[in-house]
């Protein structure tokens, strides 16, 4: 069974917001400067649009099927929605939400090649990652993984798909040409997030069972380091030389050194924290508060939270969420 989770205190479902218009919505609409966060909000069934300058929630689109993943390009947003079976995906353009991608199975962790194509699927019940061509919205081909694949991660120059399989314990990258399996590295206990240093050169295995990171070679595959975290981490991102991990038991971010690993304290950032990503400047990281229904900004200098926004009920934002970072370049449809 996918994980989810149960609602420790009730909080009042958001209603979808009134007044804007699917223009106003756009990304590229002349009224929108900088970075917007789209939040997967799986209780709340909805996906929260965030200005990330100004912290405002700018509008919320309706999204059945318990959204959970997400893949933002700078013209579509992708979204695993396990219950639906199906990909969810938004025209960042115009606003508008286009027809499902069926997939099957339990789509869970997402991520979209630098060329805006093919997108890749973690699914959970199939063991395998799933590539799906956007243009002709099927399944092209099924890559081999561990079991239960969570996180999914694609290298900055498309060529290496790097899966967090869960029920393995392990870490598999898959040659993204061929779908072979370079190689399998064991790690922590239940990896779920997955991330690839914005260098290229580490790749951060977050071990929800062993409350630890595991820092792996890109090149080698070979383990750097073993990083205790909080309780039950979740996912990272790095941002200015130092690596950020949401710890859902915890409610912390726990911050250690990119290069040496050392620890560099922890944040009380909000209950269940989930998702994160950081700015394509590195100045701040934002993180998806499940039990709360926020988003966190985070001061990546000084690790003060500069402030906090209410999203949807549950968010998990897990993927990456933030438009706006030229994160890849999509085919037209």
């Amino acid at each position: 069974m996918i994980p989810r989770h149960s609602r420790r205190r009730a909080r009042a479902r958001l209603p979808l917001l009134a007044g804007f218009t699917m223009a106003a919505l756009a990304f590229g609409s002349p009224a929108h400067a900088g970075e917007r966060a789209f939040v997967t909000n799986q209780d709340g069934e909805t996906v929260s649009i965030v200005e990330l300058d100004t912290m405002e929630v700018i509008g919320s689109i309706p999204m059945d099927g318990k959204p959970a993943g997400i893949a933002v390009t700078d013209r579509y947003a992708y979204v695993s929605r396990p219950e639906a079976k199906a990909i969810g995906v938004i025209d960042l353009r115009s606003g508008a939400v286009l027809p499902d991608i069926e997939t099957g199975g339990g789509p869970l962790g997402i991520a979209v090649h630098p060329s805006g194509s093919p997108v890749y699927v973690a699914d959970w019940f199939s063991h395998s990652l799933l590539v799906v061509d956007p243009e002709t919205r099927t399944v092209t081909a099924r890559f081999e993984t561990g079991e239960s694949p969570s996180g999914v991660a694609v290298s900055a120059d498309g060529t290496m798909i790097v899966t967090a399989d869960r029920d393995s314990d392990q870490v598999s990258f898959i040659d993204a040409k061929t779908g072979e399996a370079l190689a399998r590295v064991g790690v922590g206990k239940r990896p779920f997030g997955v991330t690839i240093s914005p260098d290229q050169r580490r790749v951060y295995a977050v071990n929800v069972g062993s409350d630890d990171v595991t820092v792996l070679d890109m090149t080698t595959r070979e383990i750097l380091a073993t990083v205790p975290v909080g309780s039950h981490p979740y996912a990272a991102a790095e941002a200015n030389v130092k690596v950020f991990v949401t710890d859902q038991y915890g409610g912390t971010l726990s911050v250690f050194d990119a290069g040496t690993y050392r620890a560099l304290g922890e944040i009380a950032i909000g209950e269940y924290p989930e998702g994160i990503e950081a700015s394509a400047d590195g100045r701040f990281v934002y993180v998806a508060n499940w039990f709360d229904g926020t988003l966190a900004k985070v001061d990546t200098d000084t690790l003060d939270i500069t402030e906090t926004v209410d999203v949807g009920n549950g968010p998990r934002a897990f993927g990456n969420f933030i438009a706006g970072k030229a994160t890849g370049k999509d085919k037209g449809r």
